[in-house]
Parts: C-alpha cells; sequence; structure tokens
C-alpha cells in the first residue's frame, strides 16, 4: 500500500499513538505476557483470538486473520482510507500531517474524489436545510412540526427540503463549481434523455452523517402520497446503506453509554432524541445487517431493538435477534405495545413513559411471539407452544434464567417442570442452531497445520527473524521459495520494523505476513540453530523436490533424444546429491 506520507513521519506516528491504548477504546483487553488478548471487533466470536503486541506495536487476530498496524486498525475499524486513519491518528499524537510524497501510484483519483463527494454532500445539506426556512419548504416544515418536531430538534439534526422544480440542486451545486459527474457519482443527480435532474424531489431530507463528521448521503421522506415513501441515497463511493447507522455519529458523542437503542426509521430517532433518550441509532431504510451488527458491538456492550409494534415489526426484530447472536452481541427487546410505532409511543408517552417499558431478554421475546395464533385455551394448542418454546430456551446457558422461564412456561401450559426440562434436553436442535459462528476466511487461506510443510518453515524464519532470536550477520533471504517472504526476509535483515513492513502490504498480503510475524513460536534460546536448521532442510528438500518434478515433467514432453539424454543425466545427477542440513 503506498502511504503516500514520508516513512519517517509515518514511523514517528506510530512510536507517538501507542496501538494498545488506541485498540482498548473498541475492545476489552485483558494481558498475557507482553501480548494483549480480547474477542475480535472485526467478526463474531465467543472466545477471545484477538492479539495485540506492545512490543512489537501491531494486532493479528487468530480467528479471522486480519493483521497489522495501529493504522491499519483504524482502517478497518472505521471504515477509513489510509489518509483519513493518518490525520486521525496525527491529530490524537498532536503531530502535523507534513506533505506527501508523490511515489507515481493512483489512488490520489479516487481520493480526490471521494473528498469532492464529501464536499457536494455537505454543500447539499446545506442547501436543503436552507430551504425548509424559505417557502419553498413549508411543506416540509409543516410536516415535520405535525410530526411532533421543533425549530430546534430540526437545526439540532439538519433536517431540510427538496426546493421547487426538477434540478434546483444540480443547478445550484453545478454554480458552485460542482460538475454533473460528481454529483451523480454522489447519488444527487441523474439524468434522463439528456436532462439533468435531482435524485431527491417533494421530500424532507435527513442527512445521514458518520461519527468522523462526513456527510455520506441522506434519507428522503416524500411528504404526500407516493411509494417508496422514504427514498436514500444509493451506494456511492462513501455510502453503503447496509454499512452505516442513522445518528451514531451523536451516539458516539454520548460519553457513559452503556446501550445503543435501535430503531427502524429516521423519524423514530429525531422523535426519541427530542424527548431527550440518548444512544438511539436507525438503520439505513434496510434490513439489519451483520455488518450493522458488528458496527454496534464496537460502540456498546449491549444493544435493545426496539421496532414497530406490528406483525412486520416483530418479524423484523426476531431477525434482528438472529444477528445479533451470530455476532455474540448481547441484546434485549423493547416491545412496542398496541401496534405502535417508537415515534407515536414517544410523543403520546414521553420520555418517561418510553423508558418504563422493561427490556426483554430475546428468550423471552421469542416465547411471547411463540404464543402468537396458538390457541393456549386447547391442549393442543398448550402442547405446541410449550414444544415451541423449549426449543428456544435450550439456547438459555444461564441456570437462573432458565429455571425462571420454566416456572412460567409450567403456569402457562400446565406441564411440569421436569417434563419441560426433558424436552429441553432432548428436543433434537433446529437447522439455526446447529450453525455455528465461524470467522471469514480469506480466499485462499489455510490454516497452518492445513500449510505445505515448507511454507510452515518459512513462517517460522519469519517469525524468528521478527523477533530477533537470529543474528542479523547471517543472511537467509536466498533461503526462501515464497516471494513474499523472500521480501520480508529482505527488510527485516536491512533493519525495518515488523509494523513498517505490514503498513506497505496489500491487504492479502499484510494479513498472511501477519500471521508470521505475530505467532508464538515457544522456542527456547538453546533450540534456535536446530529449529533453523530443521527448517532449511525442509525448504531445501521442497526446493530440491520440485526441481527434480519439473525435470521430469520436461524429460516427459522432451522430443530430441540427446536433448532428453541430457535432461536424464541431470535429473540423476540431482537425486544422487546428498541432502545434508544446512547450517545457520
Amino acid at each position: 500500500m503506498a502511504s503516500r506520507l514520508p516513512d519517517s513521519w509515518v514511523d514517528e506516528l506510530r512510536s507517538r499513538v501507542d496501538i494498545v491504548d488506541v485498540v482498548a477504546e473498541y475492545v476489552e483487553l485483558k494481558q498475557k505476557g507482553r501480548r494483549f488478548w480480547g474477542r475480535c471487533p472485526f467478526h463474531g466470536e465467543k472466545t477471545p483470538s484477538f492479539s495485540v503486541d506492545s512490543e512489537a506495536q501491531m494486532f493479528y487476530c487468530f480467528g479471522c486473520h486480519k493483521g497489522g498496524t495501529v493504522i491499519n486498525f483504524v482502517m478497518e475499524i472505521e471504515r477509513m482510507e489510509f489518509m483519513e486513519a493518518a490525520k486521525l491518528l496525527a491529530e490524537r499524537a498532536h503531530m502535523e500531517l507534513p506533505a506527501r510524497v508523490d511515489d507515481g501510484r493512483s489512488s490520489d483519483q479516487t481520493r480526490a474524489l471521494r473528498e469532492r463527494i464529501y464536499e457536494a454532500n455537505l454543500q447539499a445539506a446545506r442547501f436543503y436545510h436552507a430551504t425548509i426556512w424559505t417557502s419553498e419548504g413549508a411543506e416540509a416544515l409543516n410536516y415535520l412540526h405535525k410530526r411532533g418536531l421543533d425549530d430546534a430538534g430540526i437545526r439540532r439534526f439538519g433536517l431540510g427540503s427538496t426546493a421547487h422544480g426538477w434540478d434546483a440542486l444540480t443547478t445550484h451545486l453545478m454554480n458552485q463549481g460542482f460538475t454533473f459527474e460528481e454529483l451523480k457519482q454522489a447519488g444527487l443527480s441523474s439524468e434522463r434523455d439528456g436532462r439533468h435532474y435531482d435524485m431527491f424531489r417533494g421530500r424532507a431530507m435527513f442527512p445521514i452523517i458518520n461519527p468522523q463528521g462526513h456527510v455520506l448521503g441522506f434519507g428522503g421522506r416524500i411528504m404526500g402520497e407516493g411509494n417508496p415513501k422514504y427514498l436514500n441515497t444509493p451506494d456511492t463511493p462513501v455510502f453503503n446503506k447496509r454499512q452505516g447507522l442513522y445518528a451514531l455519529n451523536m451516539a458516539k458523542k454520548e460519553r457513559g453509554l452503556k446501550r445503543l437503542i435501535l430503531v427502524e426509521g429516521y423519524m423514530d430517532v429525531v422523535s426519541l432524541r427530542q424527548q431527550g433518550v440518548q444512544g438511539v441509532v436507525a438503520t439505513l431504510g434496510t434490513a439489519l445487517t451483520e455488518e450493522q451488527a458488528r458496527l454496534i458491538k464496537r460502540y456498546v456492550p449491549e444493544v435493545w431493538v426496539c421496532y414497530d409494534g406490528d406483525s412486520a415489526g416483530q418479524k423484523a426484530i426476531l431477525r434482528a435477534l438472529d444477528i445479533f447472536e451470530s455476532q455474540d452481541m448481547p441484546a434485549r427487546v423493547i416491545d412496542i405495545p398496541d401496534d405502535m410505532d417508537p415515534d407515536d409511543y414517544v410523543r403520546k408517552n414521553g420520555a418517561a413513559g418510553f423508558e418504563a417499558l422493561r427490556p426483554m431478554t430475546p428468550a423471552e421475546y421469542r416465547m411471547l411471539r411463540a404464543a402468537d395464533g396458538v390457541d393456549l385455551t386447547s391442549q393442543d394448542g398448550r402442547t405446541a407452544y410449550a414444544i415451541a418454546c423449549c426449543n428456544i430456551l435450550r439456547k438459555v446457558s444461564n441456570p437462573v434464567e432458565l429455571e425462571n422461564y420454566l416456572s412460567k412456561l409450567s403456569v402457562q401450559t400446565g406441564f411440569d417442570r421436569e417434563v419441560l426440562l426433558r424436552q429441553i434436553g432432548t428436543g433434537a436442535p433446529t437447522a439455526e442452531e446447529k450453525k455455528t459462528v465461524q470467522p471469514p476466511r480469506l480466499a485462499g487461506w489455510k490454516k497452518p497445520e492445513e500449510l505445505p510443510e515448507y511454507v510452515r518453515a518459512e513462517k517460522l524464519l519469519i517469525n524468528l527473524m521478527a523477533n530477533e532470536q537470529l543474528s542479523r550477520d547471517v543472511s537467509f533471504e536466498s533461503a526462501f521459495v515464497t516471494p513474499l517472504y523472500a521480501r520480508i526476509a529482505k527488510r527485516l535483515l536491512d533493519g525495518d520494523k515488523p509494523a513498517a513492513i505490514l503498513e506497505q502490504l496489500e491487504d492479502a498480503e499484510r494479513e498472511e505476513a501477519a500471521q508470521a510475524l505475530m505467532m508464538e513460536n515457544n522456542i527456547d534460546r538453546d533450540q534456535i540453530t536446530r529449529a533453523v536448521t530443521d527448517c532449511l532442510d525442509k525448504i531445501e528438500r521442497y526446493r530440491r523436490k520440485k526441481q527434480i518434478d519439473d525435470l521430469r515433467e520436461k524429460i516427459k514432453n522432451e522430443t530430441s533424444s540427446a536433448k532428453r539424454a541430457e535432461l536424464l543425466a541431470l535429473l540423476t545427477q540431482l537425486m544422487n546429491e546428498p541432502g545434508a542440513a544446512r547450517k545457520p
């Protein structure tokens, strides 16, 4: 990866910012030796496999194989480009960004386009917000007032209105110097039959802002009849509706939050927050995704799901609970009564009434929904309900919690507690329960034990070199077969730090290299010479076997008798060479 910043400056930045301190803001870490361990923020897991090395200033997950430096960590967890992450960390370290180094690589155009889209979105948000206070925005202003918002709330959220006409925003932004192509890439404008027009028309506008303060896109609510009721910015170079959350920028500023409240709509967020409820966020016009669940997990230890109280909302809650469980994210449910949505409920009952609603555990809510459509006055109905609840309760590991549910279920159905307990113990697991949360595996990734013997040997040599367990007076660079490890070995021998090497690798190579650099070799000092000799022997055996296999293939395909005899002689010579162990 081209950092576009002087190597010396990047080295100083890494030395000033402790990776342990940065990671600890997102992951609960526990120290074991020189390393800190926690649950990986990039995939769902129950057993901590995420390691941070305080000496090497690197991280690596032994589950999903992501790894790198503090800059790579911030890039991954905040979904930033390299320059954005470097700037964020530089502000933390009170360092000024230097002039960039031109290395001739072509990421400038992409970065420049993203910056232009951010700026176009910012100017669009200002245009929409200014419009709502004019006669052209009167309909949107009246709509928001009727929904219970006051002017202070409208200003706080930066809400706005589209202007009259087909191309008011497009014309305004092009007059400011933006090209139509930039506006099209931002999802603000489109064209038909050679004519430009605004993507959003006749709508109240909700700007979507990320925790770094960038306007990523918009949600537009139609004020009259028509579909879609909500229109969102399409996916752009800076916006993906599956990966963000509305009002997360506000939640991030609310210190001491122990949970986020997840709702479905922008108006739910605005209404709840205007009433004084903190930590409210919403998905961006889609059902909850695994990416959004992982994003929530980075900020808080628990989430409360609060969707509409109708049938569709109830089904969406059950799906959301499954997703949060797949990411090992503790969740509870706020069940809105009387088919109301959170917006209606909080306007009717206020923040105190909303906060009086008791959050339900996933098992409790699933048991509540299991009763839907079931006649509990009949024996068949009670039996079906009891079996459904027992399937739910097999996921409950807390014995006190399980006892509480069993007592209630026994009263509801008339079945004895022991009968229910036997049903829980003997019931066949459902297809969903058979699924286990597996970390994502990189394309082509293999576990260490699945790797060829020579590759494992190369990894161990790299690890020994990185941990300075080998003398730099001895060169092993020529021993490596894999080009990546040969390059890393050369740089280590040149005195480069492992963190600096990782930062300049592409993602797939970096994650492969991080595994070699971060694994624990557990080799005593007096055993190092023997281990190195063993590694070099394994690599040499592979190299010789490959030479022999290649020669045999050439002999098989050779048509010239003279050339064939020459190759056979070379093959005989190779096979008769002694395989003496090489010494370091």
